[in-house]
């Protein structure tokens, strides 16, 4: 995934940080246990944000637990649950799409290592698309409709935007109340198309000289490779308009135990990490914001 969507830390209380990494934790063991080892390098903190999303359990007790990035001692992690294992499904799935999209579009050398990676991750995926076939389903989908608008250098930002941001959607299903399910489809489509134009602005350096589609290439012309300040602009508006009505999605919802550190992911993580990026940062930072 992308990484991109992240709490402010210093906006966070000391326990809200301690349940955010646990959180963390807890679902690098959740894919483990499902998934095997090699599962854990698929943890992100784009999931950790769809289990807090999606998890309605109160006074859950962080548990010790160990960590093979830190074999001589044990690290906070929240146990796993219903929520838990859905975002480590989830995890699986969408990483093996990006792969399956990456073997595809790649050079040489990330074709090859996007395939070796799906050889490993094949059981997982089938595992995992089992549970959860009409999710699989919209994935293939929606990454196919992608791929066509990205054959034929569709210059509407809108219509590619649209087509990820309807895959992330249906990773509202979880939810078992019709309202709450609603407004966590239009959060998490919002947060999609948000992903989206970040990680087009992003790339767009690399991907004009390499060649690679990007639709702020045909969509924007381009000054020594750059967006002018004016296009600048309305594409950060357009990408801020985004975070506000996934704000806006955020307040129907639930007021459940750790409310608080979706608030501070969607009100102050996403525009710092907009922000940085526009400033061409982010990266530099290490992802921290």
């Amino acid at each position: 995934m992308f990484g991109y969507v992240l709490p402010r830390e210093d906006k966070l209380s000391e326990q809200e940080k301690l349940r955010y990494r646990a959180a963390y934790c807890g679902l690098c063991r959740t894919l483990k246990k499902h998934y095997g080892f090699f599962a854990r390098f698929l943890v992100n903190y784009d999931m950790t944000f769809l289990y807090f999303l999606l998890q309605n359990e109160e006074n859950r007790q962080m548990e010790r637990c160990f960590c093979p990035a830190r074999v001589i001692c044990k690290k906070d992690c929240l146990p796993s649950d219903a929520a838990m294992e859905f975002a480590a499904d989830m995890s699986v799935l969408l990483s093996c799409w990006k792969l399956r999209d990456a073997q595809r579009d790649g050079n040489f050398v990330h074709r090859l290592s996007a395939g070796a990676a799906l050889l490993i991750y094949k059981k997982s995926w089938r595992r995992a698309a089992e549970k959860h076939p009409e999710a699989d389903r919209v994935f293939e989908q929606q990454l196919q409709k992608l791929q066509c608008l990205e054959d034929e250098h569709c210059p509407s930002i809108d219509r590619t935007a649209d087509a990820f941001a309807s895959l992330l959607r249906v990773c509202a299903a979880f939810c078992q109340d019709d309202n709450t399910r609603k407004a966590a489809e239009v959060l998490l489509y919002h947060v999609g198309r948000f992903l989206y134009l970040a990680d087009a602005l992003e790339d767009l350096p690399k991907d004009n000289r390499s060649g690679n589609y990007n639709p702020l290439r045909y969509r924007f012309q381009l000054q020594d490779g750059m967006l002018t300040v004016e296009d600048k602009k309305q594409l950060l508006e357009t990408a801020d308009a985004s975070i506000g009505m996934a704000a806006s999605a955020l307040e129907l919802l639930p007021k459940t135990e750790d409310f608080g550190i979706l608030k501070n992911i969607i009100y102050f993580g996403l525009p710092t990490v907009l922000a940085g990026i526009a400033e061409g940062i982010f990266r530099k930072k290490g992802k921290k914001v």
